[in-house]
């Protein structure tokens, strides 16, 4: 499965501007992995609830998140409003685990370079758990990871790497003060520029760090709702999410 990296300047406003409920900031970036979930999971039919098959990787033509699962849980068909429409959306399981798995490739590790993660997310406070992940490439025991998530219903990110010396880096977690829940659809973003990490929810930057200069990379996969398929403490998502974006530069 070959992966060629394609170079889009993306403007999130235009992203988010789709989102009647919400708005984001600009940023310009090299798209790497783009889910939109437009597209109907491979084998599968309308509207789910799914169980297996992949969609296709927007940024890179050819690749593919798949659909992994441990009963009971499953993946299905949501929407979110788009202009003065709608636009199609997946919602995560109440029982059970469901993620989106894509394979480790170069271009996901970003090493010492800026990147980006954003999603955009809806969750109920009866959805709400203390551990939900949302788009994350290696575990919490991992030497090197990178993850936006939704713990308690609040936004954060976490990174973890090597420093300069090739040594563990003292990881970074950043979370927002507010929960999401009830509040509708809602952009969040993890972004890394230099030594500085911060957290975007909606449009306003409303956490940021520093001690973020360390070389993330690693060869686990990146999963998008949950660790992994049936694992303990599995930190499974319980909403609705659309447009899982990573993004470096």
């Amino acid at each position: 499965m070959g992966r060629t990296l394609s170079a889009f300047v993306l403007g999130v406003t235009a992203l988010a501007a789709a989102v009647l409920v919400d708005t984001a900031p600009a940023y310009a970036a090299t798209e790497q992995l783009r889910l939109d979930f437009d597209a109907t999971p491979t084998g599968q039919v309308e509207p789910g609830p799914w169980t297996s098959g992949c969609f296709a990787d927007v940024a890179t033509p050819g690749d593919s998140g798949c659909i992994a699962v441990s009963a009971p849980g499953s993946i299905s068909r949501a929407t979110r409003p788009s202009g003065t429409g709608t636009s199609p959306a997946l919602a995560f399981p109440a029982s059970g685990s469901a993620v989106i798995q894509v394979p480790d490739a170069a271009n996901l590790n970003p090493g010492t370079q800026d990147f980006t993660i954003s999603a955009l997310v809806k969750i109920t406070s009866g959805q709400v758990t203390s551990g939900a992940n949302l788009v994350q490439k290696g575990l919490f025991a991992d030497p090197a990871q990178w993850k936006l998530q939704l713990d308690g219903g609040k936004p954060g990110c976490r990174i973890a790497g090597l420093n300069s010396q090739g040594t563990a880096a003292t990881p970074v977690l950043i979370t927002a003060d507010a929960s999401i829940a009830d509040q509708g659809w809602k952009f969040v973003q993890c972004k890394r520029r230099g030594d500085v990490l911060s957290l975007i929810v909606g449009a306003d930057t409303v956490r940021t760090a520093t001690g973020a200069t360390m070389n993330i990379s690693s060869t686990a996969k990146v999963n998008i709702g949950a660790k992994g398929p049936g694992l303990t403490n599995n930190d499974q998502f319980r909403g609705e999410l659309d447009n899982a974006i990573f993004s470096i530069g």
